[in-house]
């Protein structure tokens, strides 16, 4: 016998279990021939694919964007697969190749299902065919070894290996790598390798990391392969949520913009409005403030839109909500509507767009726990440059001179002192006091923290998250036990969404989340005296070193420091303030319950349920805790020290003797805000596909009852329809109605009728582009035309008039009644364009949008007099708007594992107010019609130079007061309207808007390895601010304080100046700047431009972000994890802009606020 017969015998012999069973397996059967039973409803195509798989063995291989949101019904009794097969696609349009014991799922094709079978040759001893060669012996047993072996390979264990990386070629450690129905698997080592032996090639390897998109891939002949992992961030962006449910990306028609969670997380704001900005086109958002727990953003949604408010309707869950304050790790995804086809179906509250925020939910799988932690370092970006005492009061000299007060000049020796004092004591008695450095520390700390746990089953799917947010002060203030007149502010976020599968057809939701804050802040606002206040008057305190110095005669055991007193300046002393001992600590809670009923009527027809919503939202807040102290404060007469007198002077005094009494602390009352809303809706939604045909249906009523306070409650109800059709991915309608119900109008007038359609044509999916340029992965064109409504109004119900006592006890009769006001309506429209090139590697959208509003709502001006009253509001307003939205983005991936991206947004808007019930008898210039909403009316223009430059010039040219009050280097006002006075009548309208017309942001980054970085930039043209008070008067209301727009003043040797030379006037201000209108103490209504109306346009580095990953087995064996990220965010880094002073985000410049932060933070993520 030959070594191949002996060989042959003894592998027979091991394998005889195997061999028996090597040309029965139904795989290497055709699909027609195998048969199974099978029945479901309404299920998702994986769960069909699963049931077959468990069926037969069959393992489907498919890319989880063609199966996503699919469902089948499977009714059939002893049929075969490819007959079932022929079915799923004609229901799914999708093709099916079977090859051996895998089955790969792809996008339609001309043969739906086709096979492949690599049959082996059949192992029986009988006789050979007759056209079959006559084998030897040998040349029998060496066909049968080769048999058996290829045979035997099929069954045996092998061995498996390969790396796993993920979106932008990066490695991922930590990847659990599982064969599939077993409890064999590993993770991926630090450099994303594996390596596992699964039982034989039939086994399926199953891939699974946090964060990304699980893949399962049949071991087959391969014994090494890579795989890529897509991340879940990714899958949502195929999603996008639209009112009241979501749609398919490829689908949407209307003009939508969303940001991903990873988005958030990277922007290190635990504020959502600041994380938002640059993020998303035809948002603006304007930050005016970095006070804890004040900071948020005012968010416009493609630029005014009303006089009565263009604030966006906030959706959190489909419920109208808050969402500043929640927590960015419980946040999934933020989606704005901006154009009618999407925000119709809001009726009364969505005419300025929506913003919806959808939170995270729990998925199948093992529990995911991620804990996120940060500490950061603020400091104060733009404050105001300190001017010296010296400097300060050799401009008050020059000012008393201007004015003929030469008694009233400090003296050249006080001065010297001034600018540089001769002993400890001249220091206080001729300060130069850095108001902002004596007040705030080097850093203001901030602390984050956030733990959160998802997961499930097939019965319920969870996500937990419970976050901490700290905001400290950057100012420095008194903290003395329960004593604390600081700033700052602390945050308690949480949240738990849990689906129950009742059934396979019912689902019940239930979401609670909220958040309770603590703020914290002194009684007085120091911001106007910070701003205000000279530095030259009276020192910030008085050291302990003093009272060792000059002993206080009716208080010898007195120590330690004086507060000083304020005297001479209108404004008071901000340390003093900051220091007196008074505060308020308030605690707000926020609560939102959702209990949601899905179920499904499959057994009525596919694709058809319904589902019952009931949301409670409350909120309060309670002034915890407040304390009503205050230190004694002094003054020090420095001609007295050495005297028989006491030089000390304390602030109330009298002829008793003083005693510091206790701290008068307490716990205050609820504040008068609070509110319960109680929101419930009901609908019945159809989704299905025929072939290639989808669609979709909607109907569904709400109803709103909102407790404010002790008020009536507001009520407001409505019905919501919508329809959508779908052709092959390629062609789109979709029909929304909403007709909406306010308490507002008079019963013949509270409904309103809004509806709005939306066509689409996805070009790249015609055969020609594919098979022509194949190179444009994506060209899509979509139209929307419809409108929208909004009842807002200060008056409640326009429809009833009453009477009112006020404060004093008088009685005044209201605002007429009217029974005709209406909706206020708005027509918009949009056209857009989506490209793609290079399977997306470029992707390009452009919307082009208008917007006509009518029937605005407004009190009117122009009743006679002779009615003696006016009444409310009217439908007495007309507007219009367009712009240009743009958003591009490139993205690269490169083999080495480097990969990186560029993206730019651009939005331009532009309104013009056609008609506004205006004053009756004004000057057209003057009126609000034929102007932008939001402009500048108040405009004072300069004439010649801009200044009287000597007497004459005075006495030749027009004046807006007496010309002995005038001086030479004053303003010279221009007589707009040529009637031979400078009156009020001579403002006009000028360039400049509080809200930039134009917006922009530059976003860029990469990712090496396991480093990631990016950054953006943001800003905006267009945008002007109000300068007013003292950041563009001196010397104000009597305040020795002067800021840098001042510095260049006018002077017979600096003719060019861009301030008029300088005046002093205690307690008021030149008399040149009054005539326009306002007061020294709220500010002057004459916007000079450059001077009172200044540019603030800005571009900033609002963000930066840098991370490194760190994997490694010791990792895995002490803390439990494998993944471990450190990374850095930085915000608000750069401002470029030409405001002599301030933040250009903010709205106007007057009596002060908290500055604006630049931040950076240090934080480590975990996931187990």
């Amino acid at each position: 016998m030959s070594r191949y017969a002996v060989v042959g015998m003894v592998l027979q012999c091991l394998f005889v279990g195997l061999l028996s069973a090597s040309d029965g397996k139904a795989q290497e059967q055709s699909i027609e021939k195998i048969i199974i039973s099978i029945n479901l409803k309404n299920v998702k195509l994986e769960d069909a694919f699963v049931a077959i798989n468990d069926k037969t063995d069959f393992n489907f291989q498919y890319d989880q964007k063609l199966v996503q949101n699919k469902k089948v019904d499977l009714n059939f009794s002893s049929t075969s697969i490819g007959k079932i097969l022929r079915h799923i696609s004609k229901e799914s349009n999708l093709s099916f190749n079977r090859i051996n014991e895998t089955i790969y799922v792809s996008s339609a094709k001309k043969q739906t299902v086709t096979e492949v079978i690599t049959k082996a040759k059949p192992t029986s001893s009988l006789p050979a065919h007759e056209n079959e060669p006559v084998l030897s012996t040998e040349e029998f047993h060496a066909n049968r070894l080769t048999r058996v072996m290829s045979n035997s390979l099929n069954a045996m264990a092998v061995t498996v290996s390969g790396v796993v990386k993920g979106d932008n070629g990066e490695a991922l450690p930590g990847v659990n790598v599982v064969e599939k129905g077993t409890v064999n698997g590993l993770s991926t080592d630090t450099e994303g390798r594996y390596k596992i032996t699964v039982a034989s090639n039939s086994s399926v390897l199953v891939f699974s990391y946090i964060g990304y998109v699980s893949q399962e891939h049949p071991v087959g002949t391969k014994r090494t392969f890579d795989v890529k992992l897509a991340s879940e961030n990714k899958s949502l962006e195929e999603v996008v949520v639209v009112g009241y449910g979501v749609q398919r990306k490829e689908s949407v028609v209307g003009a939508i913009t969303q940001v991903d969670n990873k988005a958030l997380m990277r922007s290190g704001t635990s504020n959502i409005t600041n994380a938002i900005a640059g993020k998303l086109s035809g948002v603006l958002t304007m930050q005016s403030s970095g006070e804890p727990g004040n900071d948020h953003s005012e968010i416009i949604i493609r630029g005014l839109s009303s006089w009565n408010g263009s604030q966006p309707l906030i959706m959190v869950d489909g419920v109208e909500r808050d969402f500043k304050d929640m927590d960015p790790n419980e946040i999934a995804t933020i989606s704005v509507l901006k154009d009618a086809s999407a925000t119709a179906v809001f009726g009364a509250k969505g005419a300025n767009g929506v913003v919806i925020v959808t939170t995270k939910r729990g998925a199948i799988g093992k529990p995911k726990l991620d804990f996120t932690a940060s500490y950061g370092m603020s400091k104060a970006t733009r404050i105001p440059d300190h001017i010296s005492s010296y400097r300060t009061m050799s401009m008050y000299n020059q000012a008393l001179m201007n004015g003929q007060q030469f008694t009233e000049l400090i003296p050249q020796n006080a001065l010297n002192e001034y600018k540089s004092p001769t002993t400890a004591l001249n220091a206080l008695r001729y300060p130069d006091v850095n108001w902002f450095e004596l007040m705030t520390k080097p850093f203001a700390a901030n602390a984050n923290a956030n733990f959160n746990l998802s997961g499930g089953t097939n019965f319920i799917k969870y996500f937990a998250s419970v976050g901490y947010s700290h905001q400290g002060d950057f100012f420095k203030a008194y903290h003395e036990g329960y004593d604390d007149t600081r700033y700052w502010y602390n945050r308690f976020n949480y949240r738990t969404n849990i689906d129950f599968n009742l059934t396979k057809s019912t689902t019940l939701s239930l979401n609670v989340g909220g958040e309770t804050g603590i703020k914290n802040q002194p009684t007085d606002s120091p911001w106007r005296n910070l701003y205000s206040t000279g530095p030259s008057r009276y020192p910030a305190y008085f050291p302990a070193w003093v009272l060792e110095q000059v002993p206080d005669p009716d208080y010898p055991n007195d120590s330690g420091d004086r507060l000083a007193m304020n005297f001479g300046e209108f404004t008071g002393n901000p340390y003093t303030s900051m220091n007196r001992g008074s505060f308020n600590r308030y605690l707000d809670s926020k609560l939102f319950t959702d209990l949601i009923l899905d179920q499904k009527l499959d057994g009525i027809t596919q694709g058809l349920s319904m589902r019952g919503k009931v949301s409670l939202s409350t909120y309060y807040r309670n002034n915890s805790l407040n304390a009503s102290y205050s230190f004694p404060e002094y003054q020090l007469n420095y001609d007295k020290i050495g005297s028989e007198e006491n030089p000390w002077f304390r602030n109330g005094q009298g002829n008793e003797m003083f005693q510091l009494g206790p701290l008068d602390i307490n716990v205050g009352n609820l504040e008068n805000d609070y509110y319960k809303d109680l929101y419930y809706e009901f609908s019945t939604s159809y989704n299905r596909t025929f072939g290639k045909h989808s669609v979709s249906g909607l109907a569904l009523v709400n109803r709103q009852q909102k407790d404010k306070t002790t008020q009536f409650p507001y009520y407001n109800q409505g019905a919501v329809g919508r329809g959508t059709y779908d052709y092959a991915g390629k062609y789109m309608v979709e029909v929304n109605v909403g007709y909406t119900g306010s308490e507002r109008f008079a019963p013949g007038n509270r409904y309103g009728f809004f509806p709005s359609g939306a066509i689409g044509y996805m070009m790249s999916e015609e055969k020609f582009m594919k098979n022509s340029v194949p190179w444009i992965s994506k060209l899509k064109f979509r139209y929307s035309d419809g409108k929208v409504g909004s009842d807002i109004a200060a008056n409640r119900w326009l429809y009833l008039s009453d009477y009112f006592k006020d404060n004093a006890g008088y009685i005044h009769e209201d605002l007429g009644a009217n029974t005709v006001s209406q909706w206020e309506e708005a027509r918009k429209r949009d056209f857009g364009v989506e490209v793609g090139l290079f399977n997306d590697s470029f992707t390009f959208t452009v919307d082009l949008f208008d917007e006509y509003r009518e029937k605005m709502l407004l009190v009117p001006q122009s009743v006679t007099m002779l009615v003696g009253n006016s009444f409310k509001e009217l439908n007495l307003g007309r507007l219009k708007k367009h712009g240009i939205e743009l958003e591009m983005e490139y993205r690269k991936n490169l083999t080495s594992g480097f990969a990186y991206f560029v993206k730019g947004v651009f939005g331009f808007n532009e309104n013009r107010i056609l008609f506004k019930d205006d004053l009756p008898y004004a000057f057209d210039y003057q009126k609000a019609q034929d102007k932008p909403l939001g402009a500048q009316l108040s405009g004072v223009e300069l004439t010649g130079t801009g200044y009287y430059t000597s007497v004459d010039d005075i006495h030749n040219n027009v004046s807006a007061i007496d010309l002995n009050k005038l001086s030479v280097g004053d303003y010279k006002f221009l007589d707009y309207n040529g009637d031979g006075k400078i009156t009020n009548l001579d403002k006009y309208p000028i360039p400049g808007s509080d809200y930039p017309p134009l917006t922009y942001s530059f976003n860029a980054g990469f990712s090496y390895k396991k480093f990631d970085f990016n950054f953006l930039f943001t800003g905006n043209v267009g945008k002007y601010v109000e300068f007013n008070q003292p950041y563009e008067v001196e010397f104000i209301k009597g305040d020795w304080r002067v800021h840098a727009s001042q510095l260049d003043y006018w002077t017979p040797t600096n003719p060019g100046a861009n301030h008029a030379t300088l005046h002093y006037s205690a307690g008021g201000s030149t008399d040149n700047l009054f005539w326009g209108g306002g007061e020294a103490d709220r500010g002057f209504d004459i916007m000079v431009k450059n001077r009172f109306w200044r540019n603030a346009n800005y571009i900033r580095l609002k963000e930066v972000y840098a991370a490194y990953t760190f994997n490694s087995k010791v990792l895995k064996r002490v803390l439990g994890t494998s993944n471990l990220l450190f990374f850095v965010t930085a915000n608000n880094l750069l401002t470029i802009t030409k405001l002599i002073e301030g933040d250009p985000e903010a709205k106007d410049f007057n009596q002060g606020f908290y500055p604006q932060m630049t931040s950076i933070k240090f934080a480590i993520r975990a996931a187990f």
